[in-house]
């Protein structure tokens, strides 16, 4: 740490800090094991280069705390080790609830879980009507539409690599 410089202020777990952005994301005993788990088989598997940065980033786990500067990597790495099963080939289901748990409490799970509310939100507007129709259609590869047409309302949800948003809502 740099003498006189202000200690960089550390966000735990529910803080609006790590929300945010700011400060370090503080991870309890047993998140710093997965964590730093899934980071070093990561940075075992990027190219020479990029190794470093990685391999940093596990050191940091496994100290207890992710840099502001290092939270998107961070991100990026959980993601994408839920994604493709690395995690449940790492620690099984419990590496794969630990890292949810992490990833929730960053910035990306943050966006991720106000658009699911924004989804069930819309979808309660359906509640108790009778349902006329469903249908699912292709966007393009990988981005999909699924439309629910219910007494008085019409609601397309989008789904795709980014998430389950709504794409819209409308009563008549």
């Amino acid at each position: 740490m740099n003498e006189g410089a202000p200690p960089i202020p550390r966000a735990s777990q529910g803080d609006p800090l790590a929300a945010a952005g700011e400060g370090v994301v503080e991870l309890s005993a047993d998140e710093r094991e997965i964590v730093a788990l899934v980071l070093d088989a990561y940075a075992a598997a990027v190219p020479g280069e990029l190794r470093p940065r990685y391999a940093s980033l596990a050191g940091a786990a496994r100290e207890g705390g992710v840099p502001p500067e290092q939270v998107g990597a961070l991100e990026r790495v959980l993601s994408l080790a839920l994604q493709t099963g690395k995690a449940r080939e790492l620690g099984r289901a419990e590496a794969e609830r630990v890292l949810l748990a992490v990833l929730r409490r960053l910035p990306s799970g943050l966006a991720l879980a106000r658009a699911l509310d924004g989804v069930n939100e819309a979808l309660s507007s359906l509640a108790g009507r009778r349902l006329r129709s469903v249908r699912a259609s292709m966007r393009l590869p990988g981005r999909y539409a699924l439309t629910l047409e219910v007494e008085g309302v019409s609601l397309t949800l989008g789904l795709g690599p980014e998430g389950l948003g709504v794409e819209s809502l409308t009563a008549g």
